[in-house]
């Protein structure tokens, strides 16, 4: 009985090695030997250790150990804890979208073009999503919008120049520009009998009453717990009288910190507090480390502490959105392979794309002998894989050891080349699991709208169906 070959659109392709681009067997592979040769996984491709998931949700599976009668407590809990983050809202004022990274563009367009294969654009989707460096979020402002504030150093970006500045005594390069120094002072001079302490981390403030209570407060904000509110970090100070602590703070308020610059001819001046290192970087280096554009990309590998919270809102939440739903990202990955010079076209109501755009064979063409072979193979055992085809046409199945193998490649070599043209011009389809499809016979595809980058002329006969809009988040 004939095999039915199953609907191209719908079979669940076995796309396991899809994320280190192992795109099929070796016939499509110049010069290598069957099934030997694996495609090299890209530069960017960071390996992962394997995580065990658990039936219920696919949450990673914990060992779970009994608790013992008269534990004794973890003395990690004893000390303050960093309280929970409020989930900040998205910042408004941008258009937001998700789009997939050039990089990765580059690597799918060329495997792509290696391999001779034809796949659904939701699966490569699937891959972009698995990496959050393989994806940016473009942050484009809208009318009456703010401008961004972006790094040239490290990519961080700010919604104010407010929160740049703030950065600055976090940034790995404050040292490329300011030397700190620790100087002996005189103890400070007044009744102390209380100081003020940070109820998150335990640091000594000072007393109220001392005139640089102020400044050591904004700094050990500024240094540490900037990613809080400022209110809600004054609402966790609190005063206690207790001589050590007011002994211990004297002895610390002897010295005082002061920054000097490192650029030239202004080794000799003396910064003796925050505001002044503030000042003296903005009036002097913030135009050459900070860009104010209306438009910005972000990868979505970015460390959080590198953005603005209401920036790093819409990253987390379009990353896990489209993460769930990854034909949100098919749009952009139309518009992006497109120019990479890859074909998008529809087949059995799914996007494609492949080393051509599938069409019929013209009434005119004339195919060699071999050619003619292999389409009407492929026409009578459309779906079916081509290592049996393959070993159909040449009469040489693979064997299984090193001999017959040899002999398998060699006998298969001369189809494997006119294959390969017929797949170019678009004449027949292999998508990710080795099956060869007739794509103009029973199954035949819906060509859709061709984008810009598909052809040179921009036009193309027949009906056709637009590549779908950018999917894109409006705050």
């Amino acid at each position: 009985m004939k095999e039915e070959p199953q609907n191209p659109g719908t079979s669940p392709l076995n796309l396991s090695e899809l994320s280190d681009f192992q795109f099929g067997p070796s016939w499509a592979r110049p010069g290598a030997a069957a099934g030997q040769q694996a495609i090299s996984k890209p530069r960017y491709q960071q390996e992962r250790e394997p995580r065990a998931f658990s039936r219920e949700g696919g949450r990673p599976a914990r060992s779970v150990k009994p608790r013992s009668e008269g534990r004794r407590p973890d003395s990690r809990r004893e000390h303050p804890q960093r309280p929970p983050r409020e989930l900040p809202q998205p910042a408004e004022g941008f258009r937001v979208e998700l789009r997939p990274g050039n990089s990765i563009l580059e690597v799918f367009s060329s495997e792509i073009q290696k391999q001779k294969r034809a796949l659904p654009l939701m699966d490569l989707a699937r891959v972009v999503m698995a990496d959050k460096s393989r994806y940016d979020l473009v942050f484009m402002k809208l009318e009456g919008g703010s401008p961004l504030h972006r790094s040239t150093k490290d990519q961080a970006c700010w919604l104010s120049e407010a929160e740049a500045l703030a950065y600055l005594w976090k940034a790995p390069w404050f040292s490329e520009l300011y030397k700190t120094e620790e100087i002996e002072t005189e103890a400070p001079k007044g009744n102390f009998n209380a100081v003020a302490v940070c109820g998150i981390g335990g640091e000594i403030i000072g007393p109220v009453n001392w005139h640089g209570y102020q400044p050591a407060l904004m700094n050990l904000y500024r240094s540490r717990y900037s990613y809080m509110p400022l209110d809600a970090f004054r609402s966790r100070i609190t005063v206690e009288k207790d001589e050590q602590k007011v002994a211990d703070w004297i002895k610390a308020a002897s010295t005082r910190t002061v920054w000097k610059p490192t650029r030239e001819g202004a080794e000799q001046l003396v910064l003796d507090s925050t505001t002044a290192v503030d000042a003296d970087f903005r009036e002097n280096h913030y135009a050459s480390v900070y860009e104010v554009t209306d438009k910005v990309f972000i990868n979505g590998a970015t460390p959080r502490p590198l953005l603005s919270p209401g920036l790093a809102a819409h990253v987390a939440i379009l990353s896990d959105k489209t993460r769930r739903f990854p034909q949100m990202l098919i749009p952009n990955l139309c518009h992006g392979m497109a120019r990479h010079h890859m074909p998008i076209y529809k087949w059995h109501g799914n996007h494609f794309t492949g080393p051509s755009r599938v069409r019929a064979i013209p009434a005119d063409t004339v195919l060699a002998d071999r050619m003619m072979a292999i389409i009407n193979w492929a026409k009578e055992n459309s779906g079916k894989k081509a290592d049996a085809m393959f070993a159909a046409l040449s009469g040489v199945p693979a064997g299984t050891d090193e001999e017959s193998k040899a002999a398998a490649t060699e006998a298969h070599a001369p189809y494997v080349a006119d294959m390969i043209w017929l797949l170019e011009q678009g004449f027949l389809v292999v998508t990710g699991d080795n099956a060869v499809w007739y794509p103009k016979g029973d199954a035949a595809p819906e060509p859709s709208k061709p984008t810009p980058g598909n052809t040179k002329s921009g036009k193309r006969k027949g009906k056709g169906k637009p590549a779908p809009a950018p999917q894109k988040d409006n705050a």
